[in-house]
């Protein structure tokens, strides 16, 4: 290997967790930053465009209390200017009395037009899920003082430390 693939491989995986943070922040900008115009994502519920794909992340999801996507390191090919990835996510979905958790994997196409590497194509491969319920009244109350996550871009990732 050498010190371009190392390179693509970082950039690739940067991209990765772009998406990841944009779905959990409901940043539709940075989400459709991800994909290639002529992009596409099949996430089963919804097949079309990045940037749709980025709106309707957008529409589903806020009503959810927060989500949360744990992506491991992706496992990368490059072949040129393709590389296929699978990338393992646990995805927690969080409600008011429940936790839907998710396992699933992303398998990816990025291709590197003009040195920049982005999702042509990306599936969404479900292995298993289960919700978890719980009772709201037993729910952790953060103090006034804590850091708390917002899934906007009034969250501290946007504004810094």
């Amino acid at each position: 290997m050498d010190v371009d693939e190392l390179i693509a491989r970082e950039e690739i995986t940067d991209v990765i967790k772009r998406l990841a943070r944009g779905t959990d922040r409901l940043d539709e900008e940075l989400m459709a930053s991800c994909y290639w115009p002529d992009g596409f994502d099949d996430h089963n519920a919804f097949r079309g465009s990045g940037t749709e794909f980025a709106r309707w992340v957008c529409d589903v999801l806020p009503h959810f209390e927060a989500t949360m996507h744990f992506i491991a390191s992706p496992y990368i090919r490059i072949d040129g200017d393709v590389a296929q990835c699978d990338t393992y996510c646990v995805a927690h979905h969080v409600r008011a009395d429940s936790d839907m958790v998710m396992g699933l994997r992303y398998v990816d196409r990025f291709e590197r037009r003009d040195g920049t590497w982005l999702i042509a194509k990306r599936v969404c491969a479900f292995d298993w899920a289960y919700t978890v319920p719980y009772d709201p009244s037993t729910r952790y109350v953060f103090e006034a003082d804590f850091t708390v996550g917002h899934r906007d871009r009034t969250d501290i990732t946007y504004t810094g430390v």
